[in-house]
């Protein structure tokens, strides 16, 4: 896995200032603008074929919104999908501490306890956090490939990808909460205006490794997922 290279290959393009500048823009669209921006990194890293060069990467480009969205939209969904399952349980886990906490305040029960009560909790969230890392990651990147709803969730793939994968899908989780840190550290140093030229580098990177993962998945012996015709370049073509 190379992690550097998902940061550092935003930046090899020649216009990666404009990519910067049209990404920020693109984050204030409400709702549709990480989509868009998702639909763009995906036209670079998986709509050009055997073409890897980040010097060649395609500018980001306004004139491709409609083409952006769609690529975007697929893996969107799936996400928020699998999500769906996940927020009840996190909400649970959020917010037993709190009560636990605001009936020892009023009652005065034993602190000590309370402490060790919470630090399960704790550990219990981080533990579903990584299984939901690991569930939903072949579930993305299947509906990115297929640019397809249903297809994203094939339970062999997803079985198989993350027999094969588990320990590196960790490892990029833990480089994505570094890299979330070093984000939230840019945003309040610059008044949170950096926040918006950070987030599309920061997503960029998310899907570099994303791309990497499926790659050493691939290497490994494991089975290729078809590529979409909607990913490909001609037909259809990039510009809308």
């Amino acid at each position: 896995m190379k992690y550097n290279d998902s940061v550092t290959d935003f930046f090899k393009s020649p216009a990666w200032k404009n990519n910067m500048l049209l990404g920020a823009v693109a984050v204030l669209i409400p709702f549709v603008g990480p989509l868009v921006l998702f639909g763009w990194h995906i036209s670079c890293l998986w709509a050009r074929g055997d073409k890897q060069d980040p010097a060649d990467f395609p500018a980001f480009n306004f004139n491709n919104f409609a083409k952006y969205l769609e690529r975007g939209l697929w893996p969107f969904l799936v996400n928020l999908v699998a999500s769906l399952v996940l927020v009840p349980v996190i909400l649970i886990l959020e917010i037993v501490p709190f009560i636990l906490l605001a009936t020892d305040r009023s009652h005065g029960q034993n602190t000590a306890l309370l402490i060790i009560v919470m630090g399960v909790f704790s550990i219990i969230y981080l533990i579903v956090l990584a299984l939901f890392g690991l569930i939903t990651t072949p579930l993305f990147l299947r509906a990115i490939i297929t640019q397809d709803f249903k297809s994203a969730f094939d339970l062999h793939f997803a079985k198989a990808f993350i027999s094969m994968m588990w320990k590196e899908i960790l490892a990029v989780m833990l480089f994505i909460l570094g890299l979330s840190l070093c984000m939230m550290i840019i945003t309040v140093c610059t008044c949170y205006i950096g926040m918006f030229f950070a987030m599309p580098i920061f997503m960029f990177s998310w899907h570099h490794l994303q791309k990497q993962l499926y790659q050493l998945y691939l290497s490994r012996g494991g089975e290729a997922v078809p590529l979409s015709p909607k990913l490909q370049d001609l037909p259809p073509p990039l510009t809308a």
